[in-house]
């Protein structure tokens, strides 16, 4: 039987994992990448993402990390950024390179990467590429209806991860990023030392957006249980809008934060009393930090993306059509699904929390 990857690697070998796209999946690496870290100290583990996620690990001790720009209108990166990209990994000199994302330009990174050792899952193309071929996730553990960690935990496992089940998910706050925040918050009218609310009520996807008018309900809430209110989108016009939506929803007076960076949500979320939101990366890096969170789900699958191992509440009504590819509602004229779900469900949810005052 061939010695897993893991435990081949020499001491002090240099890792990338390639993980491009995601913001929620970058920080579910979290889990798996720490459990390594612990097993091998000594080994030096690198992950490759979009640059705009790359504070999330700015004040890592465990991954270094490697940020690669995209275009922010198509999101990929450039023919210029990609080349730039593999002259910093072969400058670097990997042992081994481990593709967690598997497109086009993830492949051509690993097949241009120098490094002997080049794992991937058996059905990333071009087969070759990879001298490493991880069967099936379901077929490593034996059984199906994985939670992304674990279909990752599985990837792990079979390289040689001595782990007997998955870690949960945790990143650092950088202290500078903490203080940028406290001064912006200041400089908005919220004090940071009183509790506050995070909402995260903005989305890409149309089908995974809880109505703003609901928020402003919640916005209402969770303000009468002594709590300031924030809401937090990414800086383009059409999440900016989203938040104005709630603002006008509500009678509370709302912080709206859409020009923060990753590091800095990360330490706003950080000091937060409780998390609301839809299904998305923000949801992830509550989890990951142990904040309490509502998140709302619709057509994307709870039981591969819900909050991992975290205190948290899922809110979701199924529909025999979930999950779906989510980019529109092929079975209703509206997303029911996330549309059908009620503000009394929401605030049951974070009644369970017990964040609210008595």
């Amino acid at each position: 039987m061939t010695t897993p990857l893991f435990q081949q690697l020499s001491p002090g070998a240099r890792v990338l994992f390639i993980r491009l796209r995601n913001l929620g999946e970058a920080v579910l690496d979290t889990a798996n990448l720490r459990a390594l870290k612990r097993q091998r100290p000594d080994l030096t583990l690198v992950t490759l993402v979009e640059s705009v996620f790359a504070d999330l690990y700015s004040s890592d001790p465990d991954i270094d990390v490697i940020g690669i720009d995209r275009s922010p209108q198509d999101k990929r990166s450039s023919p210029g950024a990609r080349a730039s990209i593999i002259k910093k990994i072969r400058m670097i000199d990997f042992d081994a390179v481990i593709n967690l994302h598997g497109g086009p330009a993830s492949s051509q990174f690993v097949a241009l990467s120098g490094a002997k050792h080049r794992a991937g899952a058996q059905h990333f193309r071009p087969g070759i590429v990879y001298n490493w071929k991880i069967p099936p996730a379901e077929e490593i553990l034996g059984r199906t209806d994985l939670h992304t960690v674990e279909s990752q935990f599985a990837w792990f496992k079979w390289l040689g991860l001595e782990s007997a089940e998955p870690s949960p998910t945790s990143l650092f706050i950088d202290m500078r990023m903490r203080d940028a925040v406290r001064a912006i918050l200041k400089s908005r009218g919220i004090d940071p030392d009183v509790p506050y609310a995070v909402l995260s009520p903005t989305n890409e996807f149309y089908t995974k957006r809880w109505p703003p008018q609901h928020y402003g309900v919640i916005a209402d809430y969770l303000s009468s249980q002594g709590m300031q209110i924030i809401a937090t989108g990414a800086p383009t016009d059409e999440q900016r809008k989203q938040l104005s939506d709630v603002s006008r929803a509500t009678r509370t007076p709302i912080c709206e934060l859409s020009s923060l960076n990753i590091g800095e949500l990360t330490a706003l979320i950080a000091g937060a009393r409780v998390f609301v939101g839809n299904d998305s990366g923000p949801a992830h890096i509550a989890a990951a930090l142990k904040v309490p969170a509502v998140v709302l789900f619709g057509p994307a699958s709870s039981v591969r993306w819900r909050p991992w191992k975290a205190p948290s509440a899922l809110v979701q009504n199924y529909f025999a059509c979930n999950p779906c590819a989510m980019y529109t509602c092929e079975a209703f004229d509206e997303p029911k699904c996330i549309l059908s779900i009620t503000v009394d469900q929401v605030i049951n949810a974070i009644e369970t929390l017990h964040v609210t005052r008595s």
